[in-house]
């Protein structure tokens, strides 16, 4: 097996354990179906209106056959993979279940042979904005012959509704955004002869749905996130085992004693985060998917034969030693690099056309995620935007996290601003209107910004407010000065920035030799 090979198998496998749940809205779905028995004229429904060929419109039941789903086959098949699958109809309720699902599996005509259902269920799943984000594989799995003309219909639509479909010339894989459409045929389905692999009986169609879905994410890092995902998903009854409800005595004694009993909730939510996060570091160090190995299969994978970083170039097994023993393995190199910026590094690795990519890095390492309950909260690690007189500030809160609640009154707020990065400035990369910009916190006592803020009636903080249309959140002063909310701080980000801030503030004034203080600069 070839190391390309081994980095496709590799994905796989990955994918196949974080895949739990698969889903078929059908509703022509059969548990069994004898196929060589034909049911009697005269006691056969009508089946859809055949599109496939003259000899189904004169047998109806030979049509209805060909359009009937196997979902015992199917089922099982998912089953045989670990994968917990389900046949639903497309009621009213369909949407909830596909929603929960890792695969979604349609059928292209639902409801009286009604392709537009099909299509209103597929723009609901993918444009809510619940579901703008998801990584999701939806596959449409039909008896019809035109997957072509399906698929452009579908392309057209993802265009209509916003989602940036990629051009792809059969339109047999439509990605987009964060997720991606497949088409199959079904088994006794012909199709043209650049179609023809698209044709799949329903016990082969979960093996090739999973290897979608692993070719959808594989990668480095979407196999750190796959591997940990799928530990918490094992492992989430341990969890819930550690925080039984016979603790539920000592929480109450632990939240009574608290000065403000509301932050005991959100103290536990960190412990029940560490331990998802045992679970993930303990599979991760066993399967190791972004270790060495991984790397050497990620570079021998990419197919070029050198690879060009800036004005140097390495051959295939220098920067796989790059990677595996780090730039010291290379000391004229690593000179290089030390007077010049990184990002040539990942720029080397990208492929042409990969802009910002050590920036969005930096960001998802630095922030934390917050979404929108509760909404944001104005303390240590925010990052906001002023806007004032047409102009716009960017800022870094600084006031501690514990003397940003339980306020019954204004409360002044202090503010670092955050502006162009210099040398020896602490620098953090910024999510600003969808881009990425990295910024240095800017120390010097003149430009500090202090702020009154009223707290949010009833919460003992202040908390930004989501505006429309754009769905930005905004904090408000008591000037009525408006801050856009950009982001937070993981705590220990914060907590140096003001460790490195307070060190800065410390300093002793010494009048000492000029001679003495040069000398030292010299060593």
């Amino acid at each position: 097996m070839s190391l390309g090979d081994e980095f496709t198998t590799r994905s796989r496998m990955l994918a196949q354990r974080f895949l739990q749940t698969a889903v078929v809205v059908d509703d022509e779905a059969r548990m069994a179906l004898d196929r060589d028995e034909e049911p009697p004229a005269e006691i056969v429904t009508p089946g859809r209106n055949s599109r496939t060929s003259r000899q189904d419109e004169q047998n109806p039941a030979s049509r209805e056959a060909s359009h009937a789903l196997d979902a015992g086959s199917l089922i099982g098949s998912f089953s045989g993979l670990g994968i917990i699958c389900g046949a639903i109809g497309p009621t009213d309720t369909a949407m909830e279940t596909m929603r929960q699902a890792d695969i979604v599996i349609l059928d292209w005509r639902l409801q009286e042979d009604d392709p537009d259902h099909a299509l209103n269920l597929l723009r609901e799943l993918l444009t809510a904005e619940a579901d703008l984000n998801s990584l999701r594989l939806v596959a449409i799995y039909t008896a019809e012959k035109g997957l072509g003309d399906i698929g452009a219909k579908i392309y057209a639509e993802l265009n209509n509704w916003g989602l940036e479909p990629e051009e792809n010339e059969t339109k047999a894989e439509i990605g987009y955004r964060h997720g991606r459409i497949v088409l199959y045929a079904k088994s006794d389905v012909h199709l043209v002869p650049q179609l023809k692999d698209r044709s799949v009986a329903e016990t082969n169609l979960p093996s090739r749905l999973v290897d979608d879905f692993a070719s959808m994410t594989a990668g480095l890092l979407p196999g750190i996130a796959l591997t940990s995902l799928a530990a918490v998903r094992e492992g989430a009854h341990r969890v819930l085992d550690q925080f039984g409800a016979e603790l539920d005595p000592a929480y109450l004694a632990h939240m009574a004693c608290l000065t403000n009993p509301e932050e005991a909730e959100r103290q536990i939510v960190v412990h029940v985060a560490e331990e998802l996060r045992g679970l993930a570091d303990e599979a991760v160090a066993a399967v190791s998917p972004a270790g060495k190995q991984a790397a050497e299969h990620w570079i021998r994978n990419d197919g070029r034969d050198r690879f060009e970083f800036d004005d140097k170039q390495l051959e295939l097994t220098q920067t796989i030693q790059l990677v595996t023993e780090g730039l010291d393995a290379f000391p004229d190199f690593s000179k290089t690099f030390k007077k010049k910026t990184f990002e040539f590094l990942s720029a080397g690795f990208a492929q042409p056309g990969a802009l910002g990519l050590d920036e969005r890095l930096a960001w998802i390492m630095s922030f934390r995620t917050v979404y929108d309950a509760p909404a944001p909260t104005l303390w240590q690690g925010s990052v906001v935007t002023m806007q004032q007189d047409g102009n716009e500030k960017h800022l870094l809160c600084m006031t501690p996290r514990c003397d940003c609640l339980r306020l019954n009154e204004e409360t002044v707020f202090f503010f670092l601003p955050l502006v162009e990065p210099k040398a020896e400035m602490d620098q953090i990369v910024v999510c600003i209107d969808d881009k990425f910009k990295r910024l240095g916190i800017e120390r010097d006592p003149s430009r500090w910004i202090l702020r009154r803020f009223k707290p949010s009636a009833g919460i003992g903080a202040v908390t930004a407010e989501e505006q429309e249309p754009n769905g930005n959140f905004e904090f408000k002063d008591s000037c009525d000065v408006r801050y856009t909310w950009r982001g937070e701080l993981k705590a220990e980000y914060a907590q140096r920035i003001a460790q490195n801030f307070a060190e800065n503030l410390s300093r002793v004034p010494v009048d000492e030799s000029e001679w003495l203080r040069g000398m030292a600069k010299k060593k």
